[in-house]
């Protein structure tokens, strides 16, 4: 005889706790293979239940192996295979994943535990704290009506044909957009000269699985994108550190890398260049272009941030001078739209293009096409160049603000920093201070918090620096947040004054 124990209090479903209680017998032994179980009807009857519940339960049970159902008969307690038990927590594995891993995933692995371990961006901080660490696009300024009007009308459009499988290149009226606006940054673009990404990272990691090789390197910027060192570690490309000058890489140090012996590639942002902000002018560009030329080394140019020029001469992108199609370009959205949209893309050669998108489509098949076509129609119907005109005059106040209180507040002498032309980042550098500082604690102090400038070293650097981005502050939140920052050093420092 089979006892139940149902308790209408619980909260659980009749028909789970008789699922429950069914599968605790069979695995204590109570209930062995071939022992034949009350039909529903009869089980229904034992338990004061609708029949429909103990069906439901009972196919539940076969479904989980542990009941064979016959039509027209009982049930029977199913034989199952001997499943191997063993004592401890179920969130242990009998699996050593370290081995099971590949080298270079367990280096990425250990760069994302210990990102992870960091105190997350903008969080876990104290009340009131101003945070200059979040590099995004402000929610406050996202163009939410809009991007919904055109996502609703998208659908109702091409419902169906978006909801398929879409080309592995990117939505076509999407590419045709990007390479407009390509040719308004003075590249020379087709529709199928450009491949869509699930925004800029994916573009580079792609380039990096479509080249890398052993024995093959990337000449990159130090300071340089964090998040490109581990990736080019995880593909096995030797990194080789070029240093960032006040006008960008060093050139005379690329070129006698080159004499020696050249890159496979060489990375580069010229436009408010992550972390430091610094951009570069058009000599420098043509002269990196003309040493790569003459080394036969391939470009990549991140264009992040070519969208955000709002102060000084606009300098068109190494692409613009590419008679040899040796630069490959990555755009993105990202960084001036919503990030949540993840979209990116490749702008090079046909060539290239094909073979990235063979890369993509046995990674991944293609792109999904919904957001794509709500983004092209956005750009169609103009509230991408109203919202880029917007930011222009909310990001050139905001940095102006920045720089102002900077030079009002910091301590002369003892802080220097960059002054882009555009963008959203400061690159502070500190003079050695004098006395040890545990910085996390300080900043929390302060009421500030700003990115450390280790993340962006493949190794250690000679000097403290850090990241101060104001993507997500406006102007009072940018001069309160300074001036706790100026205060707090120089009670470090002593107590020099800024600059008047």
């Amino acid at each position: 005889m089979i006892l139940f124990c149902m308790d209408e209090r619980s909260g659980v479903s009749k028909s789970s706790q008789i699922v429950e209680q069914i599968r605790n017998m069979i695995s204590s032994g109570v209930l062995r293979a071939g022992e034949r179980i009350p039909s529903s009807r009869k089980m229904a009857d034992i338990l004061q239940v609708h029949r429909s519940t103990v069906s439901s339960a009972y196919q539940d049970l076969w479904a989980l192996g542990y009941l064979e159902m016959r039509s027209g008969a009982v049930p029977l307690v199913r034989e199952r295979f001997p499943v191997v038990s063993r004592k401890g927590s179920s969130n242990e594995s009998t699996i050593d994943w370290a081995s099971f891993s590949s080298p270079s995933t367990e280096e990425l692995w250990s760069d994302y535990s210990l990102a992870r371990g960091r105190r997350p961006a903008g969080e876990n901080l104290p009340g009131g704290t101003i945070s200059f660490v979040p590099f995004r696009m402000d929610k406050r300024l996202f163009m939410l009506k809009s991007f919904r009007t055109c996502l609703t009308r998208s659908f109702r459009e091409e419902g169906a044909n978006l909801l398929s499988y879409g080309d592995v290149m990117g939505y076509g009226p999407l590419r045709e957009t990007i390479a407009n606006r390509m040719a308004a940054h003075g590249m020379d673009s087709h529709s199928d000269e450009i491949l869509v990404t699930n925004g800029a990272q994916h573009a580079l990691d792609l380039v990096l699985r479509m080249m890398s090789a052993p024995g093959r390197s990337v000449a990159i910027e130090v300071p340089g994108y964090s998040q490109m060192i581990p990736l080019l570690r995880h593909h096995g490309l030797e990194i080789v550190e070029i240093p960032m000058k006040d006008d960008g890489m060093d050139l005379d140090l690329l070129e006698e890398t080159c004499r020696v012996k050249p890159p496979h590639l060489v990375y580069t942002m010229p436009n408010f260049q992550n972390p430091t902000g610094i951009t570069t002018d058009q000599p420098h560009r043509e002269r990196l272009l003309s040493l790569c030329s003459h080394y036969g080394v391939t470009i990549l140019e991140d264009g992040f941030e070519e969208e955000m020029k709002y102060s000084g001469k606009v300098v068109m992108p190494i692409k613009s001078m590419d008679s040899e199609n040796r630069v490959i370009y990555c755009g993105t959205f990202s960084k001036v739209l919503f990030p949540g949209l993840r979209i990116g893309w490749i702008g090079a050669h046909r060539d290239c293009i094909s073979r990235l998108s063979a890369l993509r489509r046995f990674g991944e098949l293609s792109p999904p096409s919904l957001l794509q076509a709500a983004l092209q129609r956005f750009c169609a119907d103009g509230h991408y160049e109203r919202h880029v005109s917007s930011m222009h005059r909310i990001y050139r106040r905001r940095m102006q603000s920045a720089l102002a209180a900077m030079q009002r507040y910091l301590p002369a002498g003892r802080v220097g920093w960059t002054k882009p032309r555009g963008g959203y980042l400061v690159w502070l550098t500190m003079s050695t201070p004098p006395r040890t500082i545990l910085w996390d604690d300080f900043f929390v102090q302060a009421g500030v918090d700003l990115c450390h400038g280790e993340e962006f070293f493949p190794g250690s650097p000679s000097r403290k620096h850090f990241r101060m981005s104001i993507s997500c502050l406006d102007e009072d939140e940018i001069e309160e947040g300074v001036r706790r920052l100026g205060l707090a050093l120089r009670q470090i420092y002593g107590h020099e004054t800024a600059a008047s």
